[in-house]
């Protein structure tokens, strides 16, 4: 399965949320499926998912605004 999967199953499971119903390029926050605790949630998933660290500083909307932005964020943090 694909860090996209499992991101997408991850929200849809615990934000109890259709995947149809997500814009991949809108913010999660905007969108009215997230708060800032989700963000924490899925910083806590990325880490025990697919190993990655998220530091306090990078939870910006530019790492965090949309799933198509964590995904680019993934992609950066894999090549560290």
């Amino acid at each position: 399965m694909s860090t996209r999967e499992k991101l997408i199953n991850f929200i849809c499971r615990n934000f109890m949320v259709e995947e149809y119903e997500i814009d991949l390029n809108s913010s999660l926050v905007d969108q009215g499926i997230i708060d800032s605790f989700g963000l924490v949630e899925i910083s806590a998933f990325l880490k025990k998912e697919i190993g990655i660290e998220t530091l306090q500083e990078e939870m910006t909307r530019e790492n965090f605004g949309s799933i198509e932005k964590i995904l680019i964020y993934v992609s950066r943090k894999e090549l560290m």
